[in-house]
């Protein structure tokens, strides 16, 4: 019977996310980096810009340096294969999600000799509020976790079973990382460390597939930087307009490790919790495995760098969830089964939950379809301008004060925000009224006032 109790929570876990994601599928509207990024990847697939050098618009990042490229490219190939639709976006970040699922389990599968009870932190990293931000926003930690969780099961794989052939993919996956977001990307390289310190008997094995590991990287790195003068010049462009001002300081608001403490607290409260609620139930404490403290060192490893960072955002510790997740499911496994409840009951109440939720969530996204989920006032105003008036550029005073705007315009419009001189003007509803302009319309609810040079008498 528990075999059965497993499959049905497994089926649990994905009716929950189901319910969490699927909503917004068809809905217009994000976080504006995300649609920074969409934006680029369908530049990239129109053939605007190149791959090393992708354009954001032609007025702010014509060649775009502050990321890696291979996320845009990726993304990218999901408009070859749909074509220019809102939902592809969400669709690539979800896909990236049942990537990431697949991971966890081959992952806990490794460590955790029955295999049983992978929903467990799978449904923890469901319901990890990061987790779900990120993926309804198309944010490069979506496709960062992806590959940072395959290189963690390529290596720990090739370990095991001293196929290190699995060693070189992780490599090679481990540049793919470091080509979607830089150096946070970097954290993988532990695993191998910590697998010679904890587990002994794989010692052996460990340095050599991290020897494999970080010569397929290097190689490719070594090939491109040599023979493609484009990544040359992109490597150098990202190191001075990114990656240096960032560890300076420069970019971004100041933060401070208490702030970044309280909110790594806020997503790790659940676990938390429930441990704790388990281990009162249990009637003791629940005893450190090395496959769990392996997976909590890793997860420490993961979050450190983001501690003492000038700029901070919580989405930045979003890869370092799935390992925060799998080291507390492993503790939550010791637990008594099925915890003295009745099971044909038990059965039967989680079939008729994950029937519900299913419901739940076709309704709320055929509903959500209807109209965007965010910003729609403003989504809608920029295709009255792109659309009625047939405005391609439009001229604004002070571009950080519509760089959302010009995420939006750009993505779901192809209409493009400059400072430069235009016929056309955009404001603010408060702004002052410019000279030598006349009011063409107002969109009130969106906060706008769309201007057009005055015609001279």
């Amino acid at each position: 019977m528990s075999h059965i109790i497993n499959y049905r929570l497994n089926q649990f876990s994905w009716a929950v996310a189901a319910v969490l994601l699927l909503p917004l599928l068809f809905t217009q509207g994000m976080f504006f980096d995300g649609l920074t990024f969409a934006a680029i990847a369908r530049n990239l697939n129109e053939g605007v810009g190149q791959f090393w050098s992708p354009q954001y618009t032609p007025f702010v990042h014509p060649e775009y340096y502050e990321h890696p490229p291979f996320s845009f490219a990726i993304h990218s190939i999901y408009y070859r294969l749909f074509g220019d639709q809102p939902w592809v976006d969400r669709f690539y970040a979800y896909t990236l999600y049942g990537l990431s699922i697949l991971m966890i389990r081959r992952i806990w599968a490794l460590l955790i000799p029955s295999g049983h009870r992978g929903w467990i932190p799978q449904l923890l990293w469901t319901l990890t509020p990061t987790v779900l931000w990120v993926h309804q926003n198309n944010l490069l930690e979506a496709p960062l976790n992806a590959a940072t969780l395959a290189v963690v099961w390529l290596l720990i794989e090739g370990t095991w079973k001293k196929n290190y052939l699995w060693s070189a993919l992780a490599g090679v996956l481990f540049f793919l990382a470091l080509g979607i977001k830089g150096p946070v990307a970097l954290f993988p390289l532990m695993v191998l460390p910590l697998v010679a310190v904890l587990f002994k008997e794989y010692r052996s094995n460990a340095l050599i597939s991290l020897v494999v590991m970080v010569l397929s990287s290097s190689v490719l790195f070594s090939f491109f930087y040599t023979y493609e003068p484009d990544f040359a010049k992109f490597f150098e462009g990202y190191l001075n307009q990114q990656l240096l001002p960032s560890l300076r300081g420069l970019r971004g608001t100041e933060s401070s490790v208490l702030l970044s403490l309280g909110e790594l607290a806020k997503q790790l409260a659940l676990p938390v919790l429930v441990l704790i609620l388990l281990a009162w139930r249990r009637g003791n404490s629940y005893p450190l495995r090395r496959e769990s403290i392996f997976m909590f060192c890793i997860a420490i490893c993961a979050t450190l760098p983001f501690l003492f960072l000038h700029r901070q955002e919580h989405y930045y510790f979003m890869p370092s969830m799935a390992f925060w997740m799998l080291a507390f499911g492993m503790l939550y496994e010791q637990a008594p089964w099925p915890w003295g409840i009745n099971r044909k009951w038990w059965v039967k109440y989680i079939s008729l939950t994950n029937l519900g939720l299913w419901s739940i969530a076709i309704i709320l996204t055929l509903y959500f379809s209807k109209s965007p989920s965010r910003d729609k006032h403003t989504i809608k105003a920029y295709r009255s301008m792109a659309n009625d008036l047939d405005l391609q550029v439009i001229q604004v005073y002070d571009l950080n004060d519509f760089w959302k705007d010009n995420a939006i315009a750009s993505r779901y419009h192809k209409l493009y925000l400059t400072e430069n001189e235009q016929p056309y003007l955009l404001t603010r509803l408060d702004d002052a009224v410019p000279d030598g302009f006349v009011v063409e319309t107002v969109f009130e609810k969106a906060e706008l006032v769309l201007y057009k040079k005055a015609t001279p008498e």
